[in-house]
């Protein structure tokens, strides 16, 4: 991937491009933790076939500036529309972008992600009071600890998945040290609020949209429980829903090669199996 940087409004947002320029573009928005670096084993399985652009959200406070930061982006490397992909966090900013945006989406992909929701907002404006009394290195480390106690390798897991475990160990390491500053942190939390807080999505919002939905979850996410995903899947009721099983928050890191397979299919819109028939028992009624 190719690292840039472009100045809108006076933040200067870094992004990362790849793939095969000229070809069906892909927006890819990454998770609350890191930047587009998290993206990379993604941008690499799709750069074969597709361009890829993937920004690091920057320290602004608002989707509304996230979104037209990535709006420019996208005119700066010439795309028109892009199939857009975000996942968890990402997944929140991606949303907004099509409510934003939604001339320059093809299509939508969300992983692992919800719709807004008013409870969680109220939990996340607690957090970032809580924070407002901690040291920074305290709450740098309480995160870090949340987030290694679900990064476990699973027993009998194969090499490769080993091996992405032991790669975003690395990451996370690096990140916790170098990039994880308290204006990125809060930064972070407070999109999260604007999210659940302020946007609003409702079937009726995308009847004139042309494009696609495909929404890829798990059954026992701790992080997206099935409320959750119920009221996503009711925004988007047209939507080719693709469930994994055990896969919890850690789809990636678990069934990342199935979950490049899916995005391949449904961007080309090939719905073989296996991968569609083995995740997506509702891809006859979505569709």
């Amino acid at each position: 991937m190719t690292e840039k940087k472009l100045t809108i409004r006076g933040v200067e947002w870094e992004y990362a491009t790849g793939g095969v320029r000229g070809r069906t573009a892909v927006l890819m928005f990454h998770g609350a933790v890191g930047g587009a670096e998290g993206l990379r084993w993604l941008a690499d399985a799709l750069g074969d076939e597709y361009y890829t652009v993937a920004p690091t959200v920057a320290p602004v406070h608002t989707l509304g500036e996230v979104c037209d930061a990535a709006s420019a982006i996208l005119d700066r490397e010439h795309v028109g529309r892009a199939v857009v992909f975000g996942g968890s966090f990402g997944g929140m900013v991606a949303q907004a972008f099509l409510k934003r945006h939604r001339r320059q989406v093809e299509h939508l992909i969300l992983l692992s992600t919800g719709a807004p929701d008013p409870a969680l907002a109220s939990r996340n404006e607690l957090a970032l009071k809580l924070t407002n009394w901690l040291p920074f290195w305290l709450t740098r480390g309480l995160m870090k600890a949340e987030l290694s106690r679900h990064l476990r390798v699973p027993p009998g897991a194969g090499a490769a998945t080993v091996e992405r475990f032991k790669a975003l160990g690395g990451r996370l390491d690096d990140y916790f040290e170098r990039g994880l500053t308290k204006e990125v942190f809060r930064s972070r939390i407070l999109l999260s609020i604007d999210f659940s807080r302020h946007e609003s999505y409702a079937p009726e919002d995308y009847e004139d949209w042309p494009g696609r939905v495909l929404l890829v979850e798990s059954d026992n996410d701790p992080m997206i429980d099935e409320a959750a995903r119920r009221r996503l899947r009711a925004v988007y009721p047209r939507a080719l829903v693709c469930a994994f099983e055990g896969a919890g928050h850690l789809i990636p890191l678990l069934r990342a090669e199935e979950l490049v397979g899916l995005v391949k299919a449904f961007i080309k819109d090939s719905y073989a199996p296996p991968d569609f028939e083995e995740h997506c028992p509702l891809h006859e009624e979505g569709r």
